[in-house]
This record gives C-alpha cells, structure tokens and sequence, in this order.
C-alpha cells in the first residue's frame, strides 16, 4: 500500500465525517491538557496518564480492528528507524526494571512512555488519511495553545498591575496549573508556540490572525513566568530557525526583504546581548534585576543560582558509571542518588550546602536521567530519537517540499531544538504533556519525510488478532496502575491533612486506604508505609510503627528522614543494636547532617559502646558541633576515666 500524497482525495471512512485529524489530535493536543484532579498529590500527572491510557484502549482497537479503517492504513511507516528507536526505548524502560530496588516506582515512567509511543504510532497510521491534516494539525495546536495561554495567564495576569511579578509569586500563582510546576508549563508552550507561528504563516483568513495573536500573547506568557531554562531553548530555538530560513529561503518561501529583516534582527539581538550582559555587571538598579531574572533568585539567597544542579549531575554520572548498561531501573533515580551523597566525602558540610534540597527526583537534565535509570539500553535510543529526528527535517528541506511542508518541517525543528535545550536543564519527560506533543511532532517530522523520498511500502504484517491482545492487556495493566496510583494520592492527602490536624487515627487509616503494590511511594518517593508509622509511632504503638517504618525502608532503602525515624523507634523499644545500625547507616548516606552524627553517637551511648561514640563525635569539626553534641562528648570521655 502506497502513502497518501496532499493531492490525493481523502480516503477517510464516511463514518469520521472526514476529519480523522481533528478525531485524533483533538482529545490528545486539548483535551488532555485540561484534565486536572485538585484532590490529587500532582493535580495533573496520574490523572492524565489515566485518561491518555483510557483514550488509547478505545483508539488502537478502532483502528486496528475495524475493516474500514484498517485496509487503508500504510503500516510501512512504521518501519521508519525513528519509530523502530523509539519502540527500542519502550523496551530498554520495561527491562531496566530487572535490577531496580523498587519495581513499582518505575510503573509511571514505563506505561508513560508506552501512551506516548502509541499516540506516535497512531499519528503515522491515521492522519495520512486526511489530505487536509497539516491544516487542521496547526487549527488544533493554536486552540490547544489558546487554552494553555487562559489557563496560565489569568492566574498571572493580575499580578501584572502592581509591576513586574517575582518569580516565587508566579510559581504560587501557577501552583495548581496546567503543570503543577512553572518550568514545566513553559517547556510546555515552548513546543506549541513554533506550531502557532508556522500557522500564521501557513492559514488564512480568521486562523491566521488568531495564530499570530495567540503565539505573541504565549510568547509574553514565556517571558512573564521566568523560566531560565526555557529562555534558553527559546533562544537556540530561534537562532536555529532564523539559520534554518536563511539557508532554505527557496524551500520556505522567504523572500529577500524578510532575509533582510532576520539578519537585521539577529544582530540587533546580538548588540541586546551584548549590552544587557555588560548592564549585568554594573551595580545600577538595571543591573541588579538582570542579575536577579537571569543569575540569582531571591528564595536562594543561601545557595548558587543553579539550586545544585550541577552538584547531583556530578553525582549522576557517578551513577551512570556504576550502572552503565540497564541502568538502576526505571523510577529509582530518587531511591539509589542519595548513595551517592557520602561518596568520598571526608567530614561536613560544605559541598553539599549548596544543594537547595536532598529531595532529587530528577536530575534536571533528561538525557542524564535516562542514561542514570535505563543506563546505554535506553539511552543509546533516547538520544537516536533525536538525530533521527533531525535528519527527517533534513530530508524535508533537502527535498522539494511544498512552502506547507517545509515550514511545517521548520516549526518541528524549533519545537525540538527548544525542548532538547530545555531537556538539559529540567524534567520535561516526566510530564504526559510534554510526551504527547513531542510525540505528535516526531509524527510529523516522520511523514513529511516520507513524501521526499521513494520508500518501499512493505506494510508490516499486523493482524488485529495477534496485536490488538497484548496491547489491550498492557493498557489495561496501566489503566489498573493509575487507577491506583490515583487513589494512593488522594489517600496520601488525606494523610497529610490529617497529619497537620493532629488526628492520628485518620491519618493511619488514610495511609492503609493508599497502601498498594502497585505503587508504593508518593509523588515525592515518600512510602505509605512511612505516614502509617508516623500515626502508629505519635500514639506510642512502637511494635506497630517499627513494623511500618521497616517496610518503608525496604521501598526506599536510603531516605534520611525513614532511619531516622526507624532507629528512635528502635531505640525507644529497647533495641539498641538496631537502632546503631539505622543510625549508622544514615550517618553513612548524609555525612554532613550534623543531627545524623549526634543520633548515632547518642545510641552507640546507650549501647555502651564508648570509644565509638567520642570517635563519631570528633570526626565533626568543632564549629559543627551543637551543646547536646559536646554534653555528650564529655560524658562518654566520663565513662572511659578521660
């Protein structure tokens, strides 16, 4: 079977009234990214990915098993080696799992990247169909960015009249959001605003305006929320796409004033540059907000402007260098980092005082994640979706494209540039978000490709049953996951309310209503088992709370505030030696938590064992000691006849 070329009549089923691109790429690029649960931990991450797996086991059953639609489809293209990466990648996560310390941690990263690869996979089968789904590709991404732009500029909008909004005031504003984090909602317009641009150049008539409006009033949205990172990809974004319009100006369409007007702009940027760095460096009121916008935050006035990213990407690569070939499993780069925090490490604290949190859940950086979690397996894949990528777009624009085309092709490109820059600098891929559209863009970039080229359509041999069983199997597998996992937030939640109210009954039957194996941390990699044991252990029930924190500690092995709270239980019950060892263990995974040290010397005290306790306390420098510390120095010296 032949690909669809644009000239070609629609081949659509008269059943879909001829829009097969509106009927797939609406409920992914809009109506996904309205779909909230304010009841929820993250309001938005567990309940999109349930609705996206929901969507997909009624979507890939009507495809591949209705005869109407099935005949027509080209599954050649699935034959592209950016589908065949990227079907690698799904593999590499499900296999990473095999030597992660915490399974079901990985369940959110695995059935995520399997919607997205679907949604990817559904692309390339379905709107070739449509002779008109470029068009309506670029209608839908402008009311997508459109309600992007509502749901975050209403919210930030009033803060506007009192001057220029600082940066914690917006994350407050933008709290419950389409992202639930400020960064990650401008990643997210940074992939759609090059699609309402290339609209602006591409519709007509009403569209057209309202891509331009839209885009501009995004753009403004970009700027007012402060994300560095995405200032950044926007700005490779844009020096990449003026490159691309000046060596393609035939290809794109571009006449020689608009060549002019970009090199004018270019270099207008360049002296802006410029000045504004030299501005930087001056002690004016100028300078000092250029500073604060661009280098310092007022909320780390106590740490570097990185918040420590640089430190836990160190770290990192230590990760990756001791699990190079699967990796330490999909999910499981919060539980295995803090390994890594007392690595050749000798005495307190300075290093890690710049870190803004020990609570990594990412390394803010997605290449150094998925190499750190589903080591060159995954990684290898992750970045030949990329280049692969890439070098589609070169196809399209080496070719003979039509001016659609290769601005289509050229909006892709800004689009992907601006997210890897992004990717380098946050977390873009732990959002369902961010994956679906990326996901729709490679779509794209896959079939503009196609038609620049001779390929050999050997469609792929897809029995509907054969395929259509194990994928059903599998998203019903995630659907059941995110299910749970929905209900274990609303439970933590519950937990957390009751906590703060001192209702400790409530809180363990919170925390036992949000027990289950398929996920057994919070969003934060908090086990339940651990509120359980909080209640249990605030209302003197030391058997029950130990048991609890005993099962936290096996779900996340290394979290300082689970030994902690593990050996006082211990020591408090009379099991000294026990609570030596979580001490002991802590001690060893935070070396510059004073307080660690001062609880492990305090038990090996109690345990009698004296010339430790004096040598646990005289490894910290004397500037780092507290009283209770030095009281406890001179009693053991004491006991020793010192």
């Amino acid at each position: 079977m032949t690909a669809h070329s644009p000239d070609q009549p629609s081949l659509t089923p008269k059943f879909l009234g001829g829009w097969p691109a509106p009927a797939l790429l609406a409920p992914v690029l809009v109506g996904l990214h309205l779909i909230v649960d304010r009841q929820s931990y993250d309001v938005s991450q567990m309940p999109r990915l349930l609705a996206l797996l929901s969507g997909l086991a009624v979507a890939v059953p009507a495809v591949l098993c209705i005869p109407a639609i099935r005949k027509q489809l080209d599954t050649s293209v699935l034959r592209a080696p950016l589908v065949v990466a990227s079907g690698v990648y799904l593999v590499a996560c499900g296999l990473s799992l095999g030597g992660a310390l915490n399974v079901s941690a990985g369940f959110t990263d695995l059935f995520r990247t399997l919607a997205a690869f679907l949604v990817l996979c559904l692309c390339l089968l379905v709107l070739p169909l449509d002779r008109d789904w470029r068009e309506r590709l670029l209608k839908i991404a402008v009311i997508a960015t459109l309600l992007a732009v509502v749901v975050g500029g209403w919210r930030v909008a009033p803060l506007l009249v009192s001057g220029w909004p600082s940066r914690r005031a917006v994350e407050e504003a933008l709290l419950d959001g389409m992202m639930s984090n400020v960064n990650l909602f401008a990643g997210y317009l940074l992939v759609l605003v090059p699609w309402c641009v290339c609209g602006a150049c591409v519709l007509t008539g009403i569209w057209q305006g309202l891509a331009g409006a839209v885009g501009a009033l995004a753009i403004a949205l970009l700027v007012v929320v402060q994300s560095r990172a995405a200032w950044l990809g926007s700005a490779v974004a844009v020096a990449v796409t003026a490159a691309t319009l000046l060596r393609h100006a035939r290809e794109l369409a571009v006449s020689a004033a608009v060549r002019r007007g970009i090199v004018g702009a270019c270099l207008g940027g360049i002296v802006a540059a410029v000045a504004l760095a030299g501005l930087a460096l001056t002690d004016t009121p100028a300078g000092e907000v250029i500073r604060r916008l661009t280098v310092n935050r007022p909320h780390q006035a106590d740490g570097p402007s990185d918040g420590g990213r640089t430190m836990v990407w160190g770290l990192t690569a230590a990760m990756i260098a001791d699990h190079p070939l699967t990796g330490v499993g999909a999910g499981n780069f919060p539980i295995r980092l803090h390994e890594y925090f007392g690595s050749d490490r000798q005495g307190l604290p300075p290093d890690f005082s710049r870190l803004s949190s020990d609570n990594w859940m990412q390394p803010h950086n997605d290449f150094l994640w998925v190499f750190a979690e589903k080591g060159v397996l995954g990684g290898i894949p992750f970045v030949a979706i990329f280049l692969l990528a890439m070098w589609a777009i070169r196809t399209v624009l080496c070719g003979s494209p039509s001016a659609t085309d290769a601005r289509l092709a050229t909006a892709s490109l800004a689009a992907l540039v601006g997210s890897l820059v992004f990717s380098c600098l946050d977390f873009p891929l732990d959002r369902v978000s961010h994956q679906v559209v990326l996901a729709v863009h490679l779509a794209v970039v896959v079939l503009l490709a196609r038609t620049q080229r001779s390929v050999t359509t050997r469609p792929l041999p897809l029995p509907c049953w054969l395929v259509t069983p194990p994928l059903l199997a599998a998203l019903g597998l995630g659907i059941a996951y995110a299910t749970a996992a929905l209900h274990q937030e609303r439970s933590v939640m519950a937990a957390r309310r009751a906590e703060h109210d001192g209702n400790w009954e409530a809180m363990r039957d919170a925390a036992r209503r949000g027990t289950t194996p398929w996920k057994t941390l919070d969003p934060l990699g908090v086990p339940v088992a651990f509120l359980e044991g909080m209640a249990d252990l605030h209302e003197g029930k030391l058997p029950a709370a130990t048991a609890c924190f005993e099962r936290a500690l096996a779900a996340n092995p290394n979290r300082l505030f689970i030994l902690q709270n593990l050996g006082a239980a211990y020591a408090e019950a009379g099991r000294i030696d026990d609570a030596v060892t979580a001490f002991a263990l802590a001690a060893n995974r935070y070396p510059y938590r004073v307080e660690v040290r001062h609880n492990l010397a305090s038990a090996l005290i109690d345990a009698g064992r004296f010339p430790e306790a004096i040598a646990v306390i005289e490894d910290v420098p004397e500037e780092f000691r507290t009283e209770g510390m030095r009281d406890a120095l001179l009693y053991a010296r004491e006991h020793l006849g010192e």
